[in-house]
Parts: structure tokens; sequence; C-alpha cells
């Protein structure tokens, strides 16, 4: 997240450059391209400018990827190269050319790149722009980045599939923070903390778990860890079975179908579809609450025992 909070910072230093076109430009042209009609006559021009030469910290800030080197092309169309036309322009041989006081063009619609997941490659959208030619540093011509090569790329889009590193480390991440439980419980005669959602559950986990990347799972497709929030004030001695019952899981399922969860005995088991279909009636338990709910933002009650 906080990746991505500087990623939108620098976005917004670049806005002072790159705008959107008010109604006295680009009177009569398209708002918008996808990437199937994005004209052919158009080129794609790589723009430095005096706002926004941020392309090596933008990259740093959303995990960075290969620099793709003028000539070079890749396969598919993926977030990392996606990212890499943050200050690419798709613009005439006219205004490439021309000498008036804005230069009209079509930027890659960067909020559509924000969000996690599969590249749905129907939906990328290239918004029309202008840029001032006075904050122009420089402007290169990416033949690589022609329309008719980004449509070739599009005929293959990638999914992510995320690796078996990537889902050890989220199973190792869920049982931590079910073990981290398990040990809070422990301090408050077994009773789950009468918490309103998952954040602020996690505030409860810090001082029993003492790392916050425990509470990121590294599914490809987003998501997030959830606690179940029917156990939200609920004696874990009332829970008939502990073993089958999710305690965390992953809000998103993998591009397998599968997902990971941590049941309320902290085991961990990454699931099919079929078998998290049969578990959704234990995350609408109906039990006994004790106490009131702990409001956000209040203080962590001191352990009932210790």
């Amino acid at each position: 997240m906080k990746l991505l909070l500087f990623g939108a910072c620098l976005l917004s230093l670049s806005s002072f450059a790159f705008c959107q076109v008010p109604e006295s430009l680009g009177a009569g042209l398209q708002p918008t391209y996808s990437i199937a009609d994005l004209p052919n006559d158009l080129i794609a021009v790589d723009i430095t400018t005096t706002r926004d030469n941020l392309s090596a910290l933008m990259m740093m800030s959303f995990g960075g990827g290969n620099i793709v080197a003028p000539g070079e092309q890749r396969p598919t169309l993926d977030r990392e190269f996606l990212f890499q036309l943050i200050n690419v322009v798709w613009t005439s041989k006219a205004q490439f050319l021309g000498n008036g006081e804005y230069m009209m063009g079509y930027k890659l619609d960067v909020p559509m790149l924000q969000r996690n997941g599969a590249i749905d490659v129907s939906k990328i959208r290239f918004r029309f722009t202008y840029t001032r030619r006075q904050a122009i540093v420089s402007m290169t011509q990416r033949d690589d980045f022609s329309p008719s090569i980004l449509r070739e790329m599009a005929k293959t889009p990638t999914t992510p599939v995320g690796s078996a590193v990537d889902r050890t480390i989220t199973v190792s991440n869920l049982k931590q923070i079910g073990t981290g439980l398990l040990i809070l419980l422990s301090d408050y005669d077994d009773i789950f903390p009468y918490v309103q959602s998952t954040p602020q559950l996690f505030k409860f986990l810090e001082p029993y778990t003492k790392n916050q990347e425990l509470f990121r799972t590294k599914n490809p497709m987003g998501g997030e860890f959830r606690f179940n929030m029917s156990l939200a004030g609920v004696s874990a001695t009332d829970i008939a079975s502990p073993t089958e019952t999710p305690m965390f899981f992953e809000s998103e399922a993998w591009p397998d179908g599968r997902r990971a969860v941590c049941f309320t005995d902290s085991h961990v088991k990454v699931v099919t579809k079929e078998e998290w279909d049969k578990m959704q009636p234990y995350l609408k338990l109906k039990l006994k609450r004790n106490g009131k709910p702990i409001p956000p933002g209040a203080a962590i009650p001191p352990p009932k025992t210790r």
C-alpha cells in the first residue's frame, strides 16, 4: 500500500505537465481509444518534461522491472511493461513536428493500472491529453510502442500465475498470523477480540507478530487477508468445529481458483473453489458474543490474564 501511495504522489506531480484537455483544445476529437482502435497513423513519443522527469523513481515505487530498450519487443502486455509507458504520448506526426503552445495526443490511463490483479486488455484506455511544449525537455520517437505492435502484444494477454515461492510465503504469513491470534487468545480468556474490521484485529496482533509484512498476501490477483468476522467477541470454546471453521482467509482466489485459509486451530490449507464454497456457512456463524464491540481507533484493552 505504501508503494501505491508513493506512486500516486509521483503521478500527481507529473500532472503539471500532462493534463486532461480543456474544451478549447482538441474539440471534436475522440476522448479515448482502446488498444483495438488506437489509430495506426499515431506515433509513440517518449516525453521528458521539466515537471515529470520522475520515470526512474516511478519504476522503483512500483517494484520496477526490466527497462525495454528501443527496438526490443515484449511478447505480451504485462503490468511492469505498461508502467514503462507512463511518459509516452501517442500523437500525430504533425503534432510531433509542430510548434504550437501544446502538443496533443493520447496517454495511457494510469488509474486503470493502479488496480491489482490480471490485466484485462479490453479495458485499457488511452485518454486525450495535452503537453505544454514549453515544459518539454526532450522527445524520443518509440517505434517499438506503435499501435500495431501493442495490438500484436494484446493477442496474448498475460494472467498472473504466481510462483511457488509466493504461495509458500503466503501460507507462512497466514500460519504466523493464526499462531499469533492463538497466543493472543490465551491472554484474553480464549475470547476473540470484539473488533469491527480485519485491520482493527491486526492492530491487536502487532505485539504478537511484530512484523506487519505478515498481514499481506503474495497473491498475484491482489486481495488481502480477512478475519472471519462472525468470530468477533466469540469464545473459542464455543466453536464446535475448529478444524473446519475459517479464522483467516484470502479475499481473492489465485489464478488456479485456490486460496489459503487459516482455521481456528491455526492450521493452514490451500483449498479449492469447491472446498471454499462449502465453507461459506462457517463465515456466518451465530454464536454468543461477549462484551461490546470495540470502537474503531480505541485503545487495545489490556490482557485479562498473563
